[in-house]
């Protein structure tokens, strides 16, 4: 089975990524990786064990790697981090981030030149000083070759991003319409 990384840290967004690994489970393995293996605390409380560190993986085992956003602090200083994601891309890898986790794509350099949406303001993205704010798009989703980013609201529409791209859409209008709220078609069938 293939594999994509899945970065967590203390305050990530448990809910910006949850959509996204549900569509790509059974075609993909999820594997999470950290700083350290210390238990990891989400953004609402929940504990997470991570698979691996950064500094573990083999860059050639995966097809990409998934960046939530949540609180900076705790990733601002994660030089591994940077380096992984950029040698993921380097490799013409799936590069994935929603909400702030766009940061990491920006401070690792994956971004320049390239269009790009972030959930921060344009004040906070000049005082960190490595987005160039002439590629900002005010979007829910920006896909740029194999660089996906979203804003952390359009968590739904990363989701899908990140199956298509990676081919697990197996029933395309199925799917949208299911975990866009819009249609359930095995209640319908039920129903008649």
């Amino acid at each position: 089975m293939k594999k994509i990384l899945l970065v967590i840290y203390d305050s990530f967004s448990e809910f910006e990524i949850t959509v996204a690994t549900a569509m790509l489970r059974g075609t993909y393995e999820i594997v999470t990786v950290a700083d350290s293996l210390k238990t990891v605390t989400g953004e609402s409380g929940l504990q997470f064990a991570p698979h691996m560190m950064f500094q573990q993986v083999d860059v050639t085992e995966y097809e990409g790697i998934i960046i939530p956003g949540g609180d900076l602090i705790n990733v601002k200083d994660v030089m591994e981090l940077y380096d992984l994601t950029k040698t993921l891309n380097d490799h013409h890898k799936l590069t994935a981030a929603i909400c702030s986790g766009t940061y990491v794509l920006a401070k690792a350099g994956v971004l320049e030149d390239k269009p790009y949406t972030v959930t921060l303001h344009q004040e906070q993205r000049n005082f960190l000083g490595c987005f160039e704010e002439e590629n900002f798009r005010y979007e829910p989703v920006v896909t740029t070759e194999n660089v996906i980013t979203a804003q952390g609201h359009a968590y739904v529409d990363f989701a899908l991003a990140i199956a298509e791209k990676l081919g697990a859409l197996n029933h395309p209008d199925f799917t949208k319409e299911f975990y866009k709220g819009e249609r359930n078609r095995l209640m319908e069938e039920g129903v008649k």
